[in-house]
């Protein structure tokens, strides 16, 4: 226990790094503008409480600020730069952040899904697109009937004649992401769930409304969770009659459950895509309102309130190679400087290292 409060770790922060860092940076002052629009004519408008201002007037300035400066110590003979901290403001907007993010979540999730890499499968859940005055009140309702179909999955509610317990539920992550073309908007969730008796889902033969013309076929579970998902979606009674009748009253949304591919963790980390159309003042004021204290991501099962591993860069044995190479008998020059001029810094390699420890020669990042 000891020797990992003083590990320290170290890590070199390339120039394209930098130059990505700083490029996030300029993509910020869209929503900076943003933010600052909203503020002014809510105060205006008086749609915004004295508390409510205060708050958004905080998020701008932390986002104003967000990586703007790094704390670095300089060996000059060396030609080394240790970056010792930087100042993220953790804004949902903000383009540093949400790739910080990305990373702090893969470093979370990845370990443990990894261990269920053979029973792990890749779910969608969609509901019709909406207007954006109705997307918070969808996004509130659809995490609630979500985690009552996980009740059902799990066996903690029983639907009389449909037995989903051999399908060995464990646990899922849940994940809503948010696509957008105008006004209209796509609320869904990509869920990474354990199936530890999931083969039968890989036998698809089931065509029906959402087979695109017989290109996509279907499993007995994904069918049964498509019309599960309709009738919670719809505030309707699941019975065995309702979900496996024909019944042309009752529909079904669209639900897919595939094998978990490397490239579905990335969309377990999205939010709101702007790749096909770029966000507009009304988006992000849609987005802001629909979001406010919303939890994007939820564990439920065996992903039920752990904790993330620590970050394996280097060894203990590399780190004091490193150390030795970095001090070299100087002592380094500490400063404030702006990530405009380290960006394009090319005379200097810049590490960061994180110590965990209180007696070190490095300060905590």
């Amino acid at each position: 226990m000891d020797n990992e409060k003083n590990e320290i770790r170290v890590k070199e922060i390339t120039q394209q790094h930098r130059q990505n860092v700083y490029g996030n940076m300029g993509r910020n002052n869209r929503v900076i503008e943003y933010y600052q629009k909203m503020l002014v004519e809510g105060i205006i408008h008086k749609e915004l409480s004295p508390a409510e201002a205060s708050t958004m007037r905080k998020r701008l300035n932390r986002l104003r600020d967000c990586n703007k400066f790094w704390v670095t110590e300089t060996y000059e003979t060396s030609h080394i730069k240790l970056l010792l901290k930087t100042f993220l403001c953790k804004d949902k907007f903000c383009s540093n952040c949400n790739q910080v993010r990305k990373l702090v979540l893969k470093n979370r999730f990845l370990p443990l899904m990894e261990q269920y890499k053979d029973s792990l499968y890749h779910m969608v859940l969609t509901v019709p697109d909406c207007y954006g005055e109705n997307l918070r009140g969808i996004i509130k309702h659809m995490n609630r009937c979500f985690k009552t179909l996980v009740t059902y999955l799990n066996g903690n509610k029983k639907i009389r004649g449909i037995d989903l317990l051999p399908y060995d539920f464990q646990g899922c992550i849940r994940s809503l992401e948010i696509t957008y073309k105008g006004d209209v908007y796509h609320p869904h969730f990509h869920v990474a769930a354990v199936l530890g008796n999931g083969s039968s889902i890989e036998e698809k033969s089931i065509l029906n409304q959402f087979s695109n013309v017989g290109n996509r076929l279907f499993s007995d579970f994904e069918t049964i969770i498509q019309r599960m998902w309709w009738l919670l979606i719809n505030e309707q009674r699941l019975t065995a009659s309702n979900i496996l009748g024909d019944d042309d009253s009752l529909g079904r949304y669209s639900c897919v459950a595939d094998k978990f591919q490397s490239e579905d963790y990335m969309r377990l980390t999205k939010v709101y895509a702007e790749d096909r159309h770029p966000m507009s003042y009304e988006n992000f004021k849609t987005l802001y309102r629909a979001l406010e204290r919303i939890r994007q991501i939820q564990g439920y099962g065996m992903f039920y309130n752990f904790t993330p591993e620590g970050l394996k860069e280097y060894t203990e044995k590399e780190y004091d190679l490193l150390e030795n190479y970095l001090l070299c008998g100087e002592n380094p020059v500490s400063a404030y400087e702006p990530l405009s001029r380290l960006a394009n810094e090319s005379g200097f390699t810049l590490l960061r290292a994180k110590n965990r420890g209180l007696n070190s020669k490095f300060k905590t990042v």
